[in-house]
This record gives structure tokens, sequence and C-alpha cells, in this order.
């Protein structure tokens, strides 16, 4: 799950890719790395202050990461192929869990017990999970909340970086 905003509202996140695109790629490595190492806790922090339950906590904010280029930021989360202990792929399952699932949901099977005797067998598969919510309960708030502080820091570690190296020179 990513997210994105346009920077054609904000002259200064068009400065930063307009001055990324001009500078040196030494330059340009340092500066990515320098706003990685910013971003990635603040957006590590906004999505675990949104969790509720240890499942979020796992698949949403133990995934969480941040991708860095010269012309954006994108905030991730569940993006991982890695399988955690029990079987579940966050890239794969990541929907139950920040939108919720349809409460009412039975699903019922045919079971055989040990003496050979037949019976049906009703599960709430989804209890679990939260009820749906279409607008999430995890990562797009946290997004929400994040976005703006982390375009200020995007444009504030951009300046920092390129300062800090003219000063070396």
């Amino acid at each position: 799950m990513a997210s994105s905003i346009s920077v054609f509202n904000s002259k200064e996140l068009q400065a930063v890719i307009v001055a990324m695109k001009g500078f040196d790629r030494e330059v340009a490595k340092q500066i990515r790395q320098q706003t990685k190492a910013v971003i990635q806790p603040a957006w590590q922090k906004a999505v675990a202050e949104n969790t509720s339950t240890r499942l979020e906590a796992r698949v949403l904010a133990n995934t969480a990461r941040v991708a860095v280029s010269d012309q954006n930021v994108t905030l991730k989360s569940a993006a991982i192929g890695k399988t955690l202990s029990g079987g579940l792929k966050p890239s794969e399952s990541y929907g139950g869990v920040e939108f919720g699932a349809e409460q009412g949901v039975k699903r019922t099977y045919a079971a055989r017990s040990v003496k050979g005797k037949q019976f049906n067998v009703t599960r709430r598969t989804q209890h679990q999970l939260r009820p749906r919510k279409a607008t999430g309960y995890v990562v797009f708030p946290a997004v929400a909340e994040v976005i703006p502080r982390i375009a200020a820091l995007w444009v504030q570690t951009t300046v920092r970086t390129f300062y800090e190296l003219i000063e070396k020179r």
C-alpha cells in the first residue's frame, strides 16, 4: 500500500524536485540518504500510533517503510513479501487489517467426528477483524496526519544537506 500527493500545489516541493534534477549524482545521493533517515522514523511512528491491535501492529506498523527518489517520497506499509509467523503475508492480507471486513459473514462446512459421524460446522471467519470502513483504520489516517510534516521535512533536509555539502567544499 503506497500513498502520494501532488506537488503542483506547493512551490517549495516543485523547487526541491527541480533542484534535485540539477544536483551532482553524489549530492543527490546524500540528500536521498539524509531524507530517508529523517522521514522513516516519523512515518513508522505515525503508523504505530494509529494501531490498536497486535495484528495491525504486525501487518501495518512493523512493515512501514519509506522510499526516497529524486522526484518523490513514497510511504509504504504491508508492501513486504516476507511471510510472518503463522503464514500471513502482509502484502496479500493488508486489506482486511486496514479496512476491516463484513461482520455478518458465516462459513459453514461439513466435518467428520473421530467416530465417523458427519456434522456441519459454522464459523464466523472474519469476526476477528474490525467492521468495514472505507477510509481505513491505520495507514490512511496516518498518511493524513504525516504528509504535511513529511513534505516539510523533505524540503528542509534537501536545503540543509545541500548547504552542508557546499560548506565542506
